[in-house]
């Protein structure tokens, strides 16, 4: 919303619908929720599951996001399930949690993969 206008509110009797008066969030705002991961930063990265041809890999490469409660299939569920939930109240949850195991466990996202448990 670039500039505040201010809404006028009509009565109209015998009217069968309501009008819902946003707050002038633009759309994509999710109320607040965030990722919390300081390595994520809100970009969603899968899994990465190929080969490793003898080398080795971080944690953010190999785990992505999986563990944060937002994580789904197919992205960051803040930017989408929580849109279509109607932005339920229940997603504020995980507030503070928001960020793949790894990082809850400590490790950083280029430290060597050496724990497998997550």
């Amino acid at each position: 919303m670039k500039a505040y206008e201010r809404p006028h509110v009509l009565f109209a009797a015998g009217a069968a619908e309501g009008i819902y008066m946003a707050s002038g969030a633009s759309e994509g705002d999710n109320d607040g929720l965030k990722c919390d991961s300081k390595y994520m930063n809100g970009e969603w990265q899968a899994p990465d599951y190929s080969d490793w041809a003898g080398g080795t890999r971080g944690y953010r490469q190999q785990f992505g996001c999986l563990g944060c409660p937002a994580n789904t299939a197919n992205g960051c569920g803040l930017l989408t399930h929580y849109i279509d939930s109607g932005n339920a109240d229940s997603y504020h949850v995980d507030d503070g949690n928001r960020k793949p195991s790894w990082e809850k466990k400590g490790y950083g996202p280029d430290d060597t993969v050496t724990d497998w448990n997550m």
